[in-house]
């Protein structure tokens, strides 16, 4: 098996175009993105349009549940953004979606499997995300039966990581297509990957193991961050630009 792992689009469809360009030269099984697909002051319906059309099986991110939960004059400037530009089509496709995903040895969630708020491989740590300690990462596995041949996948925190659990199940964020820095509130801090390329992840199942590779695919970042700049959002503007918070 052989699967393609995106996630945390947030509207940058430009980015997921390259993404999808450069999968199109390789050969998988299967294709997920593990939410947060439209939030952002970039282009909602043009990301909706293409997932809607791809054969990607998606789950929903905290930020998809806020878009048909929320009412549109409590919603934070992303969501908000992102609303503003989606059909009545579009809100039903987000209201489809799971917040989780198996097939076969493949588990999926946006954040954990408790929350989609919830950092599974990282802690805050002052003001910045560092690798959680490993009695949190395994305190944050399900509970359910996994073993050695178990792929669990989780996004939320836009950093590429590989964590090996004691049963021997591998956990793989694929980082960020679309957004490669944000600061957050809850609790204050910031992620920054320092560069600006797309990131996505492949995972193929081996008699040993799975072997994962991380992919960065450069795109030209001039359209998104001038539309970040225009929605008055300079902080979406320096990740888009340079994977750093100006």
């Amino acid at each position: 098996m052989r699967i393609a792992i995106l996630s945390d689009i947030h509207g940058n469809a430009d980015a997921l175009t390259a993404v999808l360009d450069d999968l199109a030269g390789r050969s998988v099984d299967a294709t997920v993105c593990l939410g947060d697909h439209l939030s952002g002051p970039l282009e909602a319906r043009r990301t909706a349009d293409m997932l809607m059309a791809a054969p990607i099986a998606c789950i929903a991110g905290n930020h998809d549940r806020a878009l048909v939960t929320t009412p549109r004059d409590r919603m934070g400037p992303s969501d908000a953004h992102a609303w503003d530009q989606l059909s009545g089509a579009h809100i039903a496709w987000l209201k489809g979606l799971p917040a989780s995903l198996t097939v076969g040895p493949v588990i999926a969630w946006h954040g954990t499997p408790a929350s989609d708020l919830e950092y599974w491989l990282e802690t805050v740590e002052g003001g910045r995300m560092r690798l959680a300690d490993r009695d949190a990462v395994e305190a944050r596995a399900p509970a359910t039966a996994i073993g050695p041949s178990s792929l669990l996948l989780c996004g939320h925190t836009h950093v590429p990581r590989i964590v090996r659990l004691k049963s021997g199940a591998v956990v793989v964020n694929p980082g960020s297509v679309g957004l490669q820095g944000y600061t957050d509130d809850a609790p204050l801090h910031v992620m920054q990957v320092g560069a600006p390329e797309a990131r996505y992840a492949i995972a193929e199942q081996r008699c040993a193991g799975w072997a994962v590779v991380h992919h960065a695919v450069p795109y030209d970042t001039a359209n998104v961050v001038r539309l970040a700049r225009e929605a008055g959002r300079p902080e979406w503007a320096s990740a888009l630009e340079s994977g750093w918070i100006a």
